[in-house]
């Protein structure tokens, strides 16, 4: 059982991933998202993502507060979960969040069968604002990547660097609620000569006239954790519409695009790194949203897997191309001999 959120798509998509990955191994998986445990939130929810789109100032502000808490979660929804997990006997209870600590905890304390089965994965370099002042005795701690060692310890999934990516391409998105001033910075990089991917998550965002970018957009009508498409939707603008795009195989849009680009501008969310990561993809980095989302591109960088845009942009092409080849290099470097961490879940069970 894996236990994620469904409005964080950096912890809801590496759920997905996971949850494909154990059943490659022959493991039936599910995810259980935090949300479906506290009513009439959906719509407020929506508010404040548009909110935080709209403001980044006022993301960062709050994001320093922890938004959700078990205590005022549906009680006897939660109380059914945790019968179930009790009754049913899960190789492996795998979550996300630090939000889900609290009843792993109990899990752990009234039922010995889970003691070293409970593991937590975490997407950022440090604590996430999730895990703040939580007592994680009960869990097995995977760090993707660790900035303490300085070091990548596993691959969030199976590595996709096949192809080459398309010269002159940069994707450029804000991570799943599409926060931060990504878009201002895509000037420069024209600029320099580069053709842009844009993800937008609102139609009225387009801008149609301009022939460098081809524009993406975050189906509006996509549910994570409700629709028959695990994966977030893409819709792609074409001939003064919105198609739906992908290659049919029910895997990651985000992917095909990650594949192809040059790089990517987004800010240092875990998510982003775990696409690089799985991509050999270069990250161009804008303002970070939080202090772990700092850590994140500190360790990149140190890395030499990503840039800061302002270095980035003070740059000519060639020296521009140079710095893309050199950040590939080192990401594929770094990957080899990499476990993944359903290798360490799966092992236990």
């Amino acid at each position: 059982m894996l236990l994620g959120s469904r409005i964080a798509l950096g912890v809801y998509v590496p759920a997905v991933s996971l949850k494909r990955e154990l059943e490659k191994r022959g493991f039936a998986a599910e995810i259980i998202c935090l949300e479906d445990f506290y009513k009439g939130k959906d719509e407020v929810i929506e508010e404040t993502k548009k909110s935080l789109h709209e403001d980044f100032r006022l993301a960062k502000m709050s994001y320093r507060l922890p938004t959700w808490n078990l205590a005022a979660a549906d009680e006897d929804a939660l109380a059914g979960l945790m019968n179930r997990v009790r009754d049913e006997s899960y190789d492996a209870i795998v979550t996300f969040s630090g939000f889900w600590v609290d009843f792993l905890n109990e899990l752990a304390d009234t039922c010995p069968f889970y003691k070293g089965r409970i593991y937590a994965v975490h997407m950022d370099a440090g604590y996430s604002l999730s895990w703040k002042d939580k007592d994680k005795g009960s869990v097995r701690e995977i760090w993707l990547y660790n900035l303490e060692e300085n070091r990548i310890e596993h691959l969030p999934e199976e590595s996709d660097n096949a192809s080459e990516p398309e010269d002159g391409r940069i994707l450029v998105h804000g991570g799943g609620w599409g926060i931060g001033e990504y878009r201002s910075k895509t000037e420069q990089l024209r600029r320099l000569g580069y053709k842009l991917d844009i993800i937008i998550y609102y139609p009225e965002e387009i801008d149609d006239t301009d022939d460098m970018c081809d524009y993406y957009l975050l189906d509006p009508s996509w549910q994570a954790g409700r629709d028959e498409s695990e994966y977030p939707r893409l819709l792609k603008y074409e001939d003064g519409e919105w198609r739906s795009f992908g290659d049919g195989s029910g895997g990651n849009p985000l992917r095909l695009l990650m594949k192809r680009a040059s790089a990517v501008l987004s800010k240092p969310g875990g998510g982003t790194l775990a696409d690089s990561l799985a991509t050999a993809t270069p990250i161009i980095f804008s303002e970070e949203l939080a202090s772990y989302e700092a850590e994140n591109k500190r360790l990149w960088i140190s890395k030499g897997c990503g840039a800061e845009y302002a270095d980035f942009a003070a740059m000519d092409r060639s020296a521009a191309e140079k710095k893309l080849c050199e950040m590939r290099h080192n990401i594929l470097e770094m990957q080899q001999g990499l476990p993944q961490a359903a290798d360490v879940i799966t092992k236990g069970c």
